[in-house]
């Protein structure tokens, strides 16, 4: 018998936008530390796998994230979000209206 695997979803790599942004900070934050995912893991307790989604900008991090990211990185949620709107990543977003 043919055992077929299940059709998975591919996942869409952002290439600008406010999570692409995010990510790309909290990468950049994360190497500065010179930590691995599994170390903002332990800091955080956020799954590795979530960790590499949020820095690859697939997820979209929830406010409760920002705080608890922020804390693993020893930054303050400001900064971090501050940073993340200064990312030539960052894409404000806009209503279907385009305002």
């Amino acid at each position: 018998m043919f055992c077929q695997m299940a059709n998975r979803r591919k996942q869409v790599q952002p290439r600008a936008g406010v999570e692409k942004a995010f990510g790309e900070v909290m990468r950049t934050a994360r190497e500065a530390l010179e930590m691995s995912q599994m170390g903002l893991h332990m800091k955080t307790g956020l799954d590795r796998t979530f960790i590499s989604d949020l820095e690859r900008g697939v997820q979209c991090p929830s406010l409760r994230t920002i705080f608890r990211v922020a804390q693993g990185l020893s930054i303050t949620p400001g900064d971090l979000l501050r940073r993340t709107a200064k990312s030539p990543h960052f894409v404000f977003p806009q209503d279907e209206e385009g305002t």
